[in-house]
Formats: C-alpha cells, structure tokens, sequence
C-alpha cells in the first residue's frame, strides 16, 4: 500500500526521503555550521539532525484525513489533489514535538511559511481556522503514524490536533517578538529547495538550478552583519 500520498502517484514516504536526499546532496557542513553560529547567539542550540528532520517531515501535515480521501490505496486520484493549508498541520506536529520554545517556534513559520498558500502569521487568526479549513486537515494521526514507522522515528509523537492545539501554537506565534524570529529562514531555505527539488524531477534542469539557487542565496545571507 502506497498510502498516505504527497500527489497522485506519489506516496508520502516517496516524497519525504526524496526531499532530503536532495538537500543532503547541496547542503554543505558550512550553511549548517553558520546557521549554528547565528542562532547560538540567541542561546538556541541546534544539529544537523535538527534541519534534516524539519525537510524530511516537512509535509506530514499532508497525511491528514481530509487529504488523503482524495486517493486510493495506490495515490491515484481522479482529479488534482489539493492541499490547501497542509502547512498548519506541519507547523502543529512540530510545535507539540520539540521542547525548546524557541526552536519549536522557529521549525513552526519555517512550516506555515513554505508554500505561497501561507504567507506569515499575519494571515492567521489564533481564534478562528482560516476560511475553508476543516478539521480533517489536521487529524494527523492515522497516516502519519505510517510515515513516522516506516522512517524509524516511533519517538515523535503524531496525533488528531484539535482547534486548542492550533490556537496554542499561533498565540504564542503572535506573542512572541525576539529578534531571533527571522532566522526561521535558515529552515525554510533547505525545506523550500528539498521539497520543489523533490517535486520537480520531470520539469529539466533548469528548473532545478533555480531551486538550488534558493539554497545558495541563502548561504550568502548569512555573511549580512544584520543578524
């Protein structure tokens, strides 16, 4: 059985290990040990493993159940899948398993922020879902229990998120204000390139050049004294 699906003929698992191998080939020790650097400033001690896992479960929020009714067993669809506001289930599995506010924080916009359906918080109300959600969209834990087995990592946790769960991450999202917020980038970066690399492969090679330069303007940003 190839479900839970990322998109038609394409199973999550796929998808997941695929955006992180395709990462690991241009993500070198130097972007890592920069990242580490900058954001040690802000007392949030973070490894390797840290990115690696915010790429490889970048789309879990995809293993809801309002999403994966639009597949059969085999990720066939009849129509084209949608994935409107995936982005907030990821946010939410990674905010209930990471412990360190800050990091947990940080992995959370990294999430909402990389896909254009979700632009900042700004657009998010912590007392309301955004307009056509439905709760479906976050009961997580059936398919994503499948993908955390078949990854080895039974040690996070995957569960039905609720509207509490959802208005405890962004309230403290709104909350919170510290300079070091804008280094989410340095996840989003590495999610952006692994998960369009991933999704990309029948598109050419120039296609894949510019998803690589993502990655490498990034890498030049961390030279800026602003942060």
């Amino acid at each position: 059985m190839k479900k839970p699906c990322a998109f038609t003929n394409q199973p999550l698992l796929d998808h997941s290990k695929g955006s992180l191998n395709s990462v690991k080939k241009i993500l070198s020790d130097s972007y890592v040990l920069t990242a580490k650097r900058r954001l040690e400033k802000f007392g949030i001690k973070v490894k390797k493993e840290d990115f690696e896992i915010s790429i490889l479960l970048h789309d879990i929020g995809k293993a809801g159940e309002f999403y994966q009714t639009q597949f059969d067993d085999e990720c066939n669809s009849s129509h084209t899948p949608s994935f409107l506001y995936h982005e907030i289930g990821s946010a939410i599995f990674f905010y209930k398993n990471i412990e360190d506010k800050k990091l947990k924080l940080l992995i959370a916009l990294a999430e909402l922020n990389h896909l254009n359906a979700i632009r900042g918080v700004s657009q998010l109300n912590p007392n309301s879902f955004p307009k056509k959600f439905d709760l479906g969209m976050i009961r997580l834990k059936r398919f994503g229990k499948i993908v955390l087995e078949e990854i080895g990592m039974e040690n996070l946790t995957v569960e039905d998120y609720t509207f509490d769960d959802y208005h405890e991450m962004m309230s403290d999202l709104v909350k919170e204000n510290g300079a070091y917020l804008k280094l989410y980038s340095l996840f989003l970066a590495p999610i952006i390139v692994g998960d369009n690399l991933d999704s990309s492969l029948a598109r050419g090679l120039n296609e894949r050049r510019r998803f690589i330069h993502v990655l490498e303007k990034e890498v030049n940003a961390l030279d800026s004294p602003s942060v």
